[in-house]
C-alpha cells in the first residue's frame, strides 16, 4: 500500500516545552488512520505541523510526495477542533466563497458545496447563519468545508467532541465514507470511536509515539474481560482463577465484577480457551455469571504502553525528564 503522509523523526518545542519528541510513522494512502492520545499528548501539535502551520524543530513531513505544504494546496484540508464561520453571512455563500478562492467558476462552486451539504445533511439549511444551527450541525459545518475541493488528504481533530451519542454517531459515518476518496487522518482520546473507525493507529503519550501500526499489528493479543457474577469470589476462588494457564490477572472492580487480564504472548485461539477455562471454572463453583463482555483492546494496549512509559520515566534521575 502507497504512503499519504510520512513523519520523519518530528520534534516541536515550544520555549522549554516538548511537545513532540522525535515522532515517526507512516500514513497509508486511502485509509482512515488515528492519532490518539489523552490530552496534550501532542496530537493538535502533530496536526498543525502536517498542515504547514507550524515549522518543527527537527524532522521532516511529507504529503503526498511533497515537503513543501505550499504545493499542496486544494489537495489537503484540516478541521481544528474548534472551527469557526462569520456570524452573519449565509452558510451556502460563505463556502462558496472558500471554493472561489482555490479557482472555482461561482457555478462549479455553488454546485460543489451543494453537493457537500447534501453529503452532512445540511442542504436544507444552507441558507441560514451558522449561529443558527445546533452544537451538531456545526460540527457537521465545520466537516463539511474540510471535504470542499475533493482533497486528498483531509485531517480532522478530535471531530466528535463535546457531541451527543447521536450527532457524534453521524459524524463517524460519514467519515467512514470518505474512505473510499481520500486518506483520513483523525485525533481523539475516545478508544472505543478509533476502534471502531480505523485500520491504523499511532500512540502518543507526552510528546513521545508509544506505538504505530496497523490495529491488529498494535494491539496484538491484548485481552482483558470483565465479568459480573452473581456472587463475590472468596479468596481462594480468586487465587486458583489466577492460576489457570493464559490469565495474567484477576482483579476485583466492584462487590461482584472481576477484570480478568490474559497473558500478550497468547495466540487468538489460545486466549479462547482460556476465557472457556475460566467460564467452565465458574459454572464449575455453580457461580451465575451475569455478565461478560471484552474490554476494547486499544484501549487495553494504549493503558498497558503509557503505563510502561510513564514507569521508565519515574525511574529517571530528577533533571532527566523532557519537558511536556
Amino acid at each position: 500500500m502507497s504512503t499519504a503522509v510520512q513523519i520523519d523523526n518530528i520534534t516541536k518545542k515550544f520555549g522549554t516545552l516538548t511537545a513532540l519528541d522525535g515522532v515517526s510513522f507512516q500514513v497509508p494512502e486511502n485509509s482512515i488512520f488515528g492519532v490518539l492520545g489523552p490530552n496534550c499528548a501532542g496530537k493538535t501539535t502533530l496536526f498543525s505541523i502536517i498542515a504547514g502551520f507550524f515549522s518543527p524543530n527537527a524532522g521532516k513531513v511529507t504529503v503526498l510526495g511533497e515537503e513543501d505544504t505550499g504545493k499542496l494546496r486544494g489537495r489537503m484540508s484540516i478541521l481544528p477542533q474548534d472551527a469557526f464561520f462569520q456570524a452573519n453571512i449565509p452558510i451556502i455563500d460563505q463556502l462558496t466563497y472558500f471554493l472561489r478562492l482555490l479557482g472555482r467558476s461561482r457555478a462549479k462552486a455553488e454546485y460543489e458545496v451543494f453537493e457537500v451539504l447534501k453529503l452532512v445533511e445540511l442542504d436544507s439549511v444552507m441558507h441560514r447563519e451558522s449561529t443558527t444551527l445546533s452544537h451538531g450541525m456545526y460540527k457537521r459545518l465545520a466537516l463539511a468545508q474540510a471535504f470542499l475541493g475533493e482533497p486528498e488528504v483531509i485531517i480532522l481533530d478530535e471531530p466528535t467532541s463535546g457531541l451527543d451519542i447521536k450527532a457524534a454517531r453521524q459524524i463517524r459515518e460519514l467519515i467512514k465514507k470518505l474512505k473510499a476518496r481520500a486518506t483520513v487522518i483523525v485525533s481523539s482520546h475516545n478508544m472505543e470511536e478509533m476502534r471502531e473507525l480505523c485500520e491504523s493507529v499511532a500512540f502518543l503519550n507526552m510528546g513521545k509515539l508509544v506505538a504505530a501500526g496497523p490495529v491488529d499489528m498494535v494491539t496484538g493479543t491484548s485481552r482483558t474481560i470483565d465479568c459480573t457474577l452473581g456472587r463475590p469470589l472468596s479468596t481462594e476462588e480468586k487465587i486458583t482463577l489466577g492460576s489457570r494457564a493464559g490469565i495474567k490477572s484477576v482483579e476485583a472492580t466492584g462487590e461482584t465484577v472481576y477484570s480478568i487480564g490474559f497473558e500478550t504472548t497468547l495466540s487468538e485461539e489460545q486466549a479462547d480457551r482460556s476465557v472457556k477455562e475460566v467460564l467452565k471454572t465458574l459454572l464449575d463453583w455453580d457461580i451465575v455469571i451475569r455478565s461478560l463482555t471484552e474490554k476494547n483492546k486499544l484501549e487495553v494496549e494504549y493503558l498497558r504502553l503509557t503505563s510502561e512509559m510513564a514507569e521508565k520515566q519515574a525511574e529517571k534521575p530528577a533533571g532527566t525528564g523532557e519537558a511536556t
